[in-house]
């Protein structure tokens, strides 16, 4: 059985752990949890009522500049041909959950699918016309630009994923165009980058700057983890409890979440002693992965409990790094800030149980 690697997408909470081949996923709190298959989603397993859509728009802006040709790692094939064949994988199980797609050239500009309702089909087919190879120069900064109108037509909020190397050849800098769309629209930036290092960490500056939910993503990590993908999109309902039509069971890690004081990002001696487990596994695995989300409860501003919960996935991340050396391509961080609750914030045990940070290990 095929097991497609989308974490995040589908991760869930299960009455038991199963093995379903070779994408593991186990997870918490409370149960553990597992990927579904393609099987499970042609026979419907998972309904869509039990998925929470994290965003109402997505829009994919692609380099296909000559940048674009290098090959990428030891696959044979360009960083273009990867991106077309690795999106096309994700389209063909993404959750159809009601969101507006758009897809985009900006090497020069060319509307490949025109914002409208997600429509898998259409979407396979938009990818079937990225240039086999890529010519031209960048000009990413007139992209952003041609968002406006886009966004105006658009309510909610919208997740902007924008391949890019790092260059552009338009006078004014993109950073600045993606300012401005941010100051006027309820967008998310996901910037898939294959700039060398010190660029790398100027774009990852300057995009942080834009808002909270922003951030920048090394190429090789997006395509090596396709929860950069999910898990901007959408996450499984805190009380949903899935069960899968597989009898093949497994042995994994059970997990609990990580538990914090109200505004703090410390991690006290249960929180570290369950991360010291997950290094341990992840030394003994050497593919293996950790999926770490943080979540707040609802007391204060919203921003400000997304800027919290990103803090505490930080703070664990860094545990992992800095006293076990993981590395930090192998740690996939999502912040949510007070969505999906577990429990009632109306009392206080529940808003405890809500400021957490939850993991799940994946690809054995």
């Amino acid at each position: 059985m095929e097991i497609r690697s989308f974490v995040t997408a589908f991760e869930k909470r299960v009455r038991k752990s199963f093995l379903i081949g070779l994408g593991v996923l186990i997870s918490m709190p409370a149960f553990a949890a597992e990927i579904i298959t393609v099987e499970d989603i042609e026979e419907e397993v998972i309904v869509t009522e039990q998925l929470i859509r994290l965003t109402d728009n997505a829009i994919f802006l692609f380099d296909t500049s000559s940048s674009m040709n290098e090959k990428f790692q030891d696959t044979g094939k360009s960083r273009l041909e990867v991106v077309e064949s690795e999106m096309k994988k994700r389209n063909s199980y993404l959750p159809d959950l009601g969101y507006n797609f758009g897809l985009y050239i900006y090497t020069p500009w060319q509307p490949i699918f025109e914002m409208a309702p997600y429509d898998r089909k259409g979407v396979e087919n938009a990818l079937d016309k990225l240039p086999a190879k890529g010519s031209g120069p960048t000009r990413l900064t007139r992209g952003l630009d041609n968002l406006f109108p886009i966004l105006k037509k658009l309510s909610g909020q919208t997740a902007i994923f924008v391949f890019t190397d790092g260059g552009y050849t338009d006078k004014k800098r993109p950073i600045t165009a993606a300012r401005a769309l941010a100051n006027a629209f309820d967008v998310c930036f996901y910037v898939i980058s294959t700039a060398k290092d010190s660029r790398n960490v100027t774009i990852a500056e300057n995009v942080a700057g834009l808002n909270e939910c922003s951030r920048v993503i090394p190429f090789a990590y997006f395509l090596n983890r396709p929860q950069y993908t999910s898990g901007a999109l959408f996450e499984v309902a805190a009380t949903a409890e899935i069960i899968t039509r597989t009898d093949t069971r497994i042995v994994g890690v059970d997990l609990d979440p990580l538990s914090f004081g109200f505004d703090s990002v410390e991690l006290d001696a249960a929180p570290r002693k369950e991360l010291d487990e997950v290094a341990d596994f992840l030394g003994k695995n050497p593919a293996g992965f950790v999926v770490i989300n943080g979540y707040t409860d609802n007391t204060g501003p919203e921003e400000y409990n997304l800027s919290l919960s990103h803090r505490r996935v930080e703070s664990a991340a860094a545990y992992l790094t800095d006293k076990h050396g993981v590395a930090r391509d192998r740690i996939v961080l999502y912040w949510y800030g007070q969505k999906n609750p577990v429990a009632s914030n109306d009392t206080r045990e529940g808003r405890a149980k809500n400021r957490r940070v939850e993991m799940a290990v994946g690809g054995l």
